[in-house]
């Protein structure tokens, strides 16, 4: 009997779907191990089993430590965030002095960061692609930027990977709708013809765009527009076909009557599909009080189909502006509550009222463990 595995078997089927902390520690066992597990072939499965096995890697929530010490990182698995407390913290692999790190936007296990400097707050230094489980990283260079691609506060950004070309792009719209696209692959940037891409899109300049979703080679942006008070009034969605670099605005979920607001939206990806979180508030008939209430949406393809409702959820008054950041495979969320200060599990099945655990931390954004390196 053979009482060793084919390397196929080995290194094809059985290294890609462990978790891509642990692949990263067999790098020890040969140099013919080692050589294998740092390829881009072996990254690409290993991210194809990632992405596609329900069983595999989950989303990370990020988090950087303080001003105080700027150097050090944690992340925490976004299935349990009533887990005690946060891992052990990692030092950053890049310095950042007494620098401030924003997150921007992430993509397959790639993270990008903007670093400013004290008394330069509205400007990056420098903007970082960073796998934070191997810790790789790439300093984009700066070759054909205008300074708006490295402005602090802009109107989107957006990480994407081309298939094409075999590349990793980064979209920056600019708060004045200019459109700069960063190629990894070639390490330069160039400017998109803002009128011939934009020229579909009726948003204003005054509205917000939110954290990008990527499916089917496409990026989504739900733009919000909020009144004096800071109540949302109206949104949304933007799409950005990577394939002809246009944008398209598409139908959002019918409006409700003019008694309801609508007080937080967000765009979720769960089971390759786009989901819309909305929570707002409605008065009843010869009621003062409001009352509190959400809806998940879905759609399907690329967007330009009807949304269907998945559910709708009555939220308990203490849960008051709450912003879902991920759907979990249990059908839980996890939410940020309105201090911005701690993460939640909530259970809509029970309308919201279950409470696990909180996290006097809030989270920077999510990323995915895996192998893909910036260096490539």
């Amino acid at each position: 009997m053979n009482t060793e595995l084919p390397s196929e078997i080995l290194f094809s089927h059985i290294l890609p779907r462990l978790p891509a902390k642990y692949v990263s520690r067999f790098k020890c066992v040969s140099k013919q191990w080692n050589s294998f597990l740092r390829t881009p072939y072996f990254s690409t499965i290993h991210l194809n089993h990632v992405t596609n096995d329900d069983h595999q890697n989950h989303h990370k929530f990020l988090f950087f430590s303080s001003s105080i010490n700027p150097k050090v990182f944690h992340n925490l698995d976004c299935e349990t965030p009533d887990q005690d407390g946060l891992p052990v913290s990692r030092s950053l692999p890049f310095e950042v002095s007494s620098a401030r790190m924003i997150f921007i936007t992430s993509l397959n296990g790639l993270v990008c960061v903007g670093i400013t400097e004290p008394g330069c707050n509205n400007v990056y230094s420098n903007m970082i692609l960073w796998n934070p489980c191997t810790n790789d990283y790439k300093i984009l260079s700066k070759p054909n930027s205008h300074v708006d691609c490295y402005r602090v506060t802009v109107k989107a950004s957006g990480l994407y990977y081309c298939s094409s070309d075999d590349d990793y792009r980064l979209l920056r719209v600019t708060t004045s709708l200019n459109v700069y696209i960063y190629s990894l692959k070639s390490d330069s940037w160039r400017m998109l013809d803002s009128m011939k891409v934009l020229n579909s899109i009726s948003t204003v300049t005054s509205e917000t765009w939110g954290a990008s979703t990527l499916q089917n080679e496409n990026l989504y942006f739900l733009t919000k527009r909020v009144n004096k008070y800071h109540q949302l009034i109206s949104y949304s969605i933007i799409r950005f076909d990577t394939k002809t670099e246009k944008f398209k605005e598409l139908p959002t979920p019918s409006p409700q009557d003019d008694t309801t607001i609508c007080l937080n939206s967000v765009l979720l990806h769960k089971d390759q599909l786009i989901h819309l979180c909305e929570m707002y508030s409605f008065c009843k008939v010869n009621s003062k009080e409001a009352e509190l209430s959400a809806k998940l949406w879905r759609i399907d393809g690329d967007g330009d189909g009807d949304w269907t409702k998945v559910g709708t959820y009555a939220i308990p008054r203490n849960f008051y502006g709450y912003e879902p950041l991920h759907l979990m495979r249990d059908g839980n969320w996890a939410t940020l509550c309105r201090s911005k200060c701690h993460v939640y599990k909530l259970d809509p099945a029970r309308d919201f009222q279950k409470i696990s655990h909180r996290i006097d931390n809030p989270p920077k954004g999510k990323y995915v463990e895996t192998l893909v390196s910036p260096n490539w």
